[in-house]
């Protein structure tokens, strides 16, 4: 199990992401956590700077997702806020039990591609890493945006995930 708690890829933030390496070993899909990975927790809408960042992978070719264990009401809202062109092109999976394979196989079915073509892209070891591994996604770790606004449940979890990082 321990195995399956260490990214592949740890990132100063998603707009840090090698793409390129990405590509070249075959990634063709980027799934992401909303919150603390892409906005601050519970940022009800898309940033500018986000909006511009995912249309450029789109035009890249990325299949672009988000999964996420929020309610159907806060991911819809939160990729409304996307302009049609690219909301269009954003693939979701809300209440998606992260660790379980369930969600990311959604994903992956929607997106066309296989684990080995995904990438799972968040801030929490035992949900996004754990989860991204056992369904056999290329993994990537970043740093929460904002710890201060999280949750306690979410503070709760990371005092268990400090000895892994």
């Amino acid at each position: 199990m321990f195995r399956k708690l260490k990214p592949d890829i740890k990132c100063a933030s998603i707009y840090e992401l090698d793409t390129e390496s990405l590509r070249r070993g075959g990634v063709r899909g980027l799934f992401f956590d909303i919150d603390n990975t892409m906005e601050p927790y519970s940022t009800p809408l898309p940033s500018e700077k986000l909006t511009e960042w995912l249309r450029g992978l789109t035009a890249e070719g990325f299949a672009v997702g988000i999964l996420s264990n929020a309610r159907q009401a806060r991911i819809a809202k939160f990729v409304d806020g996307f302009p049609p062109e690219l909301r269009d092109r954003i693939l979701y999976v809300y209440k998606a039990a992260k660790p379980l394979k369930k969600g990311f196989r959604k994903l992956l079915t929607s997106a066309g591609i296989e684990p080995n073509e995904g990438a799972m892209i968040g801030d929490q070891l035992y949900t996004d890493i754990w989860g991204g591994n056992r369904a056999g996604l290329t993994t990537i770790l970043v740093p929460p945006i904002d710890p201060s606004i999280e949750p306690p449940f979410v503070r709760f979890k990371r005092i268990f995930e400090k000895p892994f990082l």
